[in-house]
């Protein structure tokens, strides 16, 4: 298929970091502006109601962080907790005294709750966000921000986000880092000039991700099981317990290692080099390992995005290897390299520029779980409304990348977006 190449005009590394450092000063001008509050007023000395939309393996990992911060002495209080199967919302309601709702609605107008975390299938995270910033609460949602299918919808989160004055933290934990702040840091000062190519890739030996466990194989829709709260907008299919439990295999609620993997390594990256939308992107892979068993969404994934930055970014994913390779990122003056990274969003042991010619540098980083400073960032912001460090807009540029690739894939075309329009053109 042949497309249009880009402009031959490109930018040079005075006009890199300006347009960087400009980027900087808007961010810092956005969050000196602070969003005027909708729901309750809350002062310094006030606790944040918080009510958590999805209880399951993440959902109850975000409940006990903001325990332990509250431990800590966070002014915070874990007031309600929703979830559509009754076992999981009774097990997440029995160890902190919440109020339990099978309906997220119910949920949404409790007054003692204040903000919201969203821990939901991918399907439902946009469509329960938006109630939720609509009943003026603010919201904690888990990535990805939306699924691959609803691009509109998330630019309509994001368009009433900023109408509404909520505040919006996506769970990209990775921009909380302190590893990664330094690679932005070094980026930014412009340690490897103008940024011309970035490679990396997720592995992975095994699909425990996708293939989650059953812990009730005679669960069914009923009193205790809301089948039709659980597909929301998805196409209405026959329940069954691999799809209510598992569904992390399916195309209709996820998207495999491009929306629910991708979004730990490549996130960093955007923010750290100070993306917006990509202006194309193709995306190849398939089932190629795992092919015994109903699994629809790929095992294997590779995508390239080019950015209007006149820079490409290359990111391919296998599930049945899990040797890594050394991530760089490559501009015009050198090269930046991260060694031994563990799991992506918690950061890497050092960082290390290597020029043209001359001495390399290395500077030490660390790893630490960066999700208890998220959530610390996220309610600072609730009090102050600021701009979050993972802000809405953030997750809109996060999540077109992400929904391009796997249209690309889906629909064997290269994805192009119309910034004029803000769509994803196939």
């Amino acid at each position: 298929m042949k497309t249009k190449s880009l402009p031959a005009k490109g930018i040079n590394r005075r006009e890199f970091i300006q347009s960087t450092a400009r980027a900087t000063a808007a961010l810092s001008l956005w969050s000196a502006a602070p969003y005027v509050a909708r729901g309750r007023v809350l002062g310094a000395n006030d606790t944040i109601g918080v009510g958590y939309i999805g209880v399951g393996g993440r959902g109850s990992s975000h409940i006990a962080t903001v325990r332990r911060l509250i431990e800590g002495g966070e002014k915070a209080k874990v007031v309600a907790v929703c979830d559509v199967y009754r076992y999981r919302l009774n097990e997440a309601a029995k160890p902190t005294g919440a109020k339990a709702y099978m309906k997220h609605k119910e949920l949404l107008a409790d007054p003692n709750v204040d903000a919201v975390c969203i821990a939901t299938p991918d399907r439902l995270h946009v469509p329960q966000a938006l109630d939720a910033i609509r009943a003026g609460k603010d919201v904690y949602c888990e990535k990805p921000m939306g699924h691959w299918s609803q691009f509109d919808l998330s630019r309509k989160f994001y368009e009433e986000t900023i109408k509404l004055k909520r505040v919006v933290q996506i769970g990209n934990q990775g921009n909380s880092s302190p590893a990664w702040h330094k690679v932005r840091e070094l980026v930014q000062q412009g340690a490897v000039g103008r940024v011309q190519l970035v490679t990396l890739g997720f592995y992975r030996r095994g699909d425990w991700g996708e293939r989650m466990p059953i812990p009730d194989p005679q669960a069914k829709p009923g009193p205790d099981l809301d089948w039709e709260a659980f597909l929301g907008d998805a196409p209405k299919v026959p329940f069954t317990v691999n799809r209510f439990f598992s569904w992390r295999k399916y195309l209709d609620y996820a998207g495999g290692p491009c929306t629910d993997l991708f979004p730990h390594v490549f996130t960093p990256f955007v923010s750290a080099i100070g993306l917006k939308f990509p202006s194309r992107v193709v995306a190849s892979g398939g089932i190629f390992k795992y092919t015994t068993y109903d699994r629809e969404v790929p095992d294997t994934f590779n995508m390239c995005l080019d950015y209007p930055e006149k820079l490409s970014i290359v990111l391919p994913c296998s599930l049945a290897n899990d040797y890594p390779p050394e991530a760089a990122i490559r501009g015009d003056e050198g090269t930046l390299t991260l060694q031994n990274p563990g799991e992506w969003n918690a950061g890497f042991d050092s960082i290390t520029i290597v020029p043209p010619k001359g001495e390399s540098r290395v500077y030490p980083a660390g790893k630490m779980d960066p999700t208890p400073k998220h959530w610390q960032n996220f309610l600072s912001c609730v009090r102050s409304r600021e701009k979050p460090v993972s802000d809405v807009e953030f997750g809109l540029h996060v999540t077109a990348a992400l929904n391009m690739a796997m249209l690309s894939l889906l629909k064997e075309k290269v994805a192009k977006f119309d910034f004029a329009k803000t769509k994803i053109v196939i």
